[in-house]
């Protein structure tokens, strides 16, 4: 498998976790999303808005422009299903560009600045990479949280999403 057909089933995973999490996560009553829990992101809604605060700093990254975030807890969306809508076009906005860029262009270089104003230097395919592992670390931060809901564990493994692209 090449880099970028690599990289773009990473980022089909990684959609496909999210959007498991969202379609359960949505079926709770907004008190319990918003609950101050013990975690560093307080909440299902603060964790799940990061998430969409990441992968719009990442994307203006690795198109060498600026962001506008100074917070790691930005609330973008305090409604759910608003946020899901906003979280699910980032995730195509990511896919597009991914698509586009060339095999140069992945392991191009490009200098990041990050919140609190320090900068890295970090090759695309290793932001993208950066970005589904971000992802799954704190989706697993979320059902730490949703253990003290009524809710079932939310599947998340690769190897049920690959069973389930079979079925």
């Amino acid at each position: 498998m090449k880099e970028k057909e690599y990289l773009l089933n990473l980022l089909d995973y990684n959609s496909w976790a999210n959007n498991e999490f969202f379609k359960t996560i949505t079926t709770l009553s907004v008190d319990e999303i918003n609950k101050q829990r013990k975690s560093f992101m307080n909440s299902i809604r603060n964790s799940l808005n990061h998430l969409l605060v990441i992968d719009k700093i990442w994307l203006a990254n690795m198109k060498k422009q600026k962001h506008s975030f100074n917070n790691l807890q930005t609330i973008l969306h305090e409604n759910i299903r608003d946020l899901w809508e906003a979280k699910k076009n980032e995730e195509i906005e990511i896919k597009k560009y991914t698509n586009n860029l060339s095999e140069q262009d992945l392991n191009e270089k490009v200098e990041c600045e990050l919140i609190g104003g320090n900068k890295v230097l970090i090759s695309r395919s290793m932001i993208i990479s950066h970005l589904v592992m971000h992802g799954g670390y704190h989706r697993g931060i979320i059902a730490e949280m949703m253990g003290s809901t009524p809710l079932p564990p939310i599947p998340q493994d690769i190897t049920i999403w690959e069973k389930s692209k079979n079925n």
